[in-house]
C-alpha cells in the first residue's frame, strides 16, 4: 500500500511530536502493509507556516533515522494545504504539490466552505494542478447536499477518504457518508491521515479488508495502491467507472457498476 496523507514529520504540526514517535508510527504503517508514504504537514498561515526548506529538512532527518532502524519504507514530500488567499502562489513558490506531481492535497473548514471555494479549485486547475480534497467525507456541506459533492467531482476534483472514517472514528454521520461515497463511486484514494498512534487509529489494513469483503479486492487495490502509485508517477488517476458521477436518481446499482468496471 501507499499512504498519500500522513502527519509524520516531527514537530511541524499537530501530528508527530518527536522523531521517536515518527519512527513508531512508521513501524505501525509498515506492519499494515505500507511501503511508501507522502508526508503532508499542514500549511495554514499564522498557525503552521511550513515551507519547502522546513519540510525537506525534516524529511532528511527522518530518512536518516529510517536508515538507522533499517525500515523498509520510502517517504515523498508533500503538504496539506488549507484553503486561503494566495494559496496558488504559495504552492508554486514552496513546491507544495504531492511527490513532485501535478496533484495537491487541499482542505477547508469542516463546517463551511469559503464563498470562493469552487473558484480556488478551478484556479488551481487552470494553473496545471489537480486538487484532491482531503478527508472529503468529513465536510458538513457534503453531508447536507450529496449532489453538491457530485458537482465538485464532475469538475475534475478528486476525493481522499480517511480509512478510520469507515468504522465510525469520526462519528456516525461521517461513517454513513463514507459508505455512501464508496457505494456511489466517489472515492479516488483511501489514506490514514495519521497524526499519532494515540490520536486516531491507523486502520488501513481493516479498510483494505472491508473493501475486499464488501466490494472486491480490485477496488481495495485501486484506492490504496494503484491510484497512489499513479499519483507518485504523475499519471492520470483511475475512476471506479466512466460517467459514474451523475444525479442519484439515474445511477445504476452498485453491483452493476462494480461488475462493469471489473467484469466479474
Amino acid at each position: 500500500m501507499i499512504d498519500i496523507h500522513t502527519h509524520i514529520l516531527p514537530g511541524l504540526d499537530d501530528g508527530s511530536t518527536n522523531i521517536k514517535e515518527s519512527i513508531d508510527i512508521l513501524k505501525e504503517l509498515i506492519s499494515q502493509g505500507v511501503e511508501e508514504i507522502i508526508a503532508t504537514p499542514h500549511i495554514i498561515s499564522g498557525v503552521y507556516d511550513n515551507n519547502k526548506k522546513i519540510i525537506e529538512d525534516k524529511i532528511k532527518e527522518l530518512n536518516s533515522e529510517i536508515i538507522t532502524h533499517n525500515l523498509p519504507i520510502k517517504i515523498h514530500k508533500g503538504a496539506e494545504l488549507y484553503c486561503e488567499p494566495n494559496l496558488i502562489e504559495k504552492t508554486k513558490r514552496e513546491e507544495l504539490n504531492l511527490a513532485g506531481s501535478k496533484y495537491i492535497l487541499i482542505e477547508s473548514d469542516m463546517q463551511r466552505f469559503p464563498d470562493n471555494f469552487e473558484d480556488i479549485l478551478y484556479q488551481f486547475q487552470i494553473a496545471g494542478y489537480t486538487p484532491i480534497l482531503a478527508h472529503a467525507e468529513r465536510f458538513i456541506p457534503f453531508m447536507n447536499d450529496f449532489n453538491y459533492l457530485l458537482d465538485i467531482i464532475n469538475r475534475g476534483i478528486l476525493l481522499q477518504m480517511n480509512c478510520s472514517s469507515l468504522f465510525g472514528d469520526y462519528g456516525d454521520n461521517v461513517k454513513k457518508l463514507s459508505h455512501k461515497l464508496l457505494q456511489n463511486g466517489c472515492v479516488h484514494f483511501i489514506a490514514s491521515d495519521v497524526h499519532g498512534l494515540n490520536k486516531s487509529p491507523i486502520m488501513l489494513k481493516e479498510a483494505y479488508q472491508f473493501l475486499s469483503e464488501n466490494f472486491n479486492e480490485n477496488l481495495a487495490k485501486l484506492l490504496m495502491d494503484e491510484n497512489p502509485k499513479r499519483l507518485i508517477q504523475n499519471e492520470e488517476i483511475e475512476n471506479m467507472i466512466e460517467d459514474y458521477y451523475v444525479e442519484e436518481k439515474t445511477r445504476q446499482t452498485l453491483k452493476e457498476k462494480i461488475k462493469n468496471i471489473f467484469r466479474i
